[in-house]
């Protein structure tokens, strides 16, 4: 089996100062999903829930540091997360104004490079830049400082791209060849972080200019905090995270006040043990007077709805059935500290099926009266279980000079590589009787159908979309029996695992003439 590797996400903007549509570089390290594993992808970058963040300016005017500390402090109102503006010393976020556009590696990125490298840029903030550019700008690159990605790439739109027309613009205006658009702009994150909801409205959305959609769909310059930016961050960074309750027995002082501080909270996903890959979760907390008693350290599984897992095995699992994973603490002291106590879940613990599924883990201390005393909040992932499928949609066209039809199924499949699938399209008339051929084999009549194999190369290969088409069906015209008239067909293309339909496109229709 081979080993697999998890990669967060950097990302990096650029925004245009003008009426363009803005532009993005995403930075990905690359992942290795090995044939036929399960694995996680995460792109979430939090940091500890409660944390007060230094900030440091490497330039900048006066008046601009205190518009960008002004409007950067919006996010506190709806996280709990602090920015202290510091003069000197290490910051967590270092902020430059140099070439190279406005943008801000996503949250816990930062923490990779030196303190002499900026982790946030604003080219070209000065003295005349308009309040609404200044705040729009901030709130955005602050937004992927505390963790959160471009609404715009969530899984969960249906934006319809002109993707000729998007290809001419960003060659035109960044120099960007077809494949540097679909990786930058066309295709969506395999990760969402949109609370189970595509919010065109994000602050942290691009604008979208109407001439580069194929319906017309546009989205303008958003400038204030959705209501959806502030669910989501409030759920990333919930304020109720510390509850004191009086004690009341066992260990330490009848008349004290039980609390608990995290101070530090990760998940590290793809961890081999036993045999078996899963996420291991690191709390470092402190609990104050409960010595001698029982606590537990708990992490709960829901799906990015809020829909908790279900157990089936009672191996991980709450009192009322649903998946978790915890472990006892006993404080020793009036304050004891605990530093990287570890939980370990297997992933098919998880009780999930083939597929994609966007999840979450919340992260827990109770006192030893099942009292919730502190929580670490919402850490999003995506868990692949098996090959998964994009929507599948069919493009058809007529070679006449070979007198075939030519069916290209565009679809995007993720974990799957060096695996062999099958893709077969069904030809139906119009009414939806079968078309029917005479099978020379068979001595009979057959349903017509025409199949080709794939070997996905890829963690994530795309087929006959962008710039290159390289994945077929030819079907000769003289399988169809064509009426005296104008007749019309229709196909669906189905995705085949060993013998199991795995995947399906919609209705496709087209006519032939005599």
């Amino acid at each position: 089996m081979n080993y697999l590797r998890l990669s967060l996400l950097f990302l990096l903007m650029s925004i245009s100062s003008y009426g363009q549509i803005a532009t993005c570089i995403d930075k990905m390290a690359t992942t290795t999903l090995g044939v036929g594993e399960s694995g996680v992808l995460d792109a979430s970058a939090k940091w500890t829930n409660g944390a007060i963040l230094q900030v440091r300016f490497l330039g900048g005017s006066p008046s601009v540091q205190q518009r960008i500390k002004q409007y950067a402090r919006l996010w506190e109102s709806y996280a709990n997360i602090k920015f202290n503006f510091i003069e000197y010393g290490n910051a967590d976020i270092r902020i430059g104004f140099n070439r190279g556009g406005y943008w801000s590696y996503a949250g816990t990125i930062a923490k990779r490079f030196g303190q002499n490298e900026q982790t946030m840029n604003f080219e070209g903030f000065n003295d005349y830049t308009s309040d609404t550019e200044l705040k729009r700008t901030v709130l955005h690159e602050f937004g992927h400082a505390l963790g959160l990605l471009h609404e715009h790439k969530s899984p969960l739109s249906r934006i319809q791209w002109n993707k000729q027309r998007v290809y001419a613009y960003f060659l035109q205006t960044q120099g960007w060849s077809p494949s540097q658009v679909d990786e930058q702009v066309l295709n969506r994150y395999s990760v969402t972080m949109s609370n189970n909801e595509y919010d065109p409205t994000s602050i942290m959305h691009y604008p979208i200019d109407r001439s580069l959609t194929i319906d017309g769909y546009s989205v303008g310059w958003n400038t204030e905090l959705s209501t959806g930016d502030k669910k989501l961050i409030g759920e990333m960074y919930p304020f109720s995270t510390v509850t004191t309750t009086t004690s009341t027995g066992g260990g330490g002082n009848n008349s004290s006040l039980v609390s608990c501080k995290l101070n530090n909270v990760t998940i590290d996903h793809n961890i081999l043990v036993g045999g078996k890959y899963g996420m291991r979760i690191k709390g470092s907390f402190q609990v104050n007077n409960s010595n001698g008693r029982k606590c537990m350290f708990v992490a709960y599984f829901y799906t990015s709805d809020g829909t908790p897992l279900r157990d089936f095995n009672q191996q991980y699992y709450t009192l009322n059935g649903n998946v978790s994973v915890g472990k006892d603490v006993i404080p020793i002291y009036d304050a004891s500290v605990f530093n990287n106590e570890e939980l370990f879940i297997p992933y098919d613990e998880l009780h999930l099926l083939k597929g994609n599924h966007n999840l979450k883990a919340v992260v827990s201390i109770f006192d030893d009266h099942n009292r919730e005393i502190a929580q670490g909040g919402a850490t999003y992932f995506t868990y692949r279980n098996g090959a998964v499928f994009s929507d599948i949609i069919n493009v058809q066209s007529f070679d006449n000079t070979n007198f075939r039809l030519i069916v290209m199924p565009k679809f995007t499949i993720q974990n799957a590589r060096s695996e062999r699938f099958m893709v077969t399209a069904y030809f139906y008339y119009q009414d939806g009787t079968p078309v029917t051929y005479f099978d020379q084999a068979l001595g009979r009549n057959a349903n017509l159908a025409f199949s080709n194999s794939f070997t996905p190369q890829y963690d994530n290969t795309t087929y006959n979309y962008g710039y290159y088409s390289d994945l077929f069906l030819y079907v000769p015209y003289n399988y169809f029996s064509i009426l005296n008239r104008r007749t019309y067909y229709k196909y669906y293309t189905a995705m085949f695992k060993d013998g199991v339909q795995v995947a399906k496109s919609p209705w496709t229709t087209f006519y032939l003439d005599k």
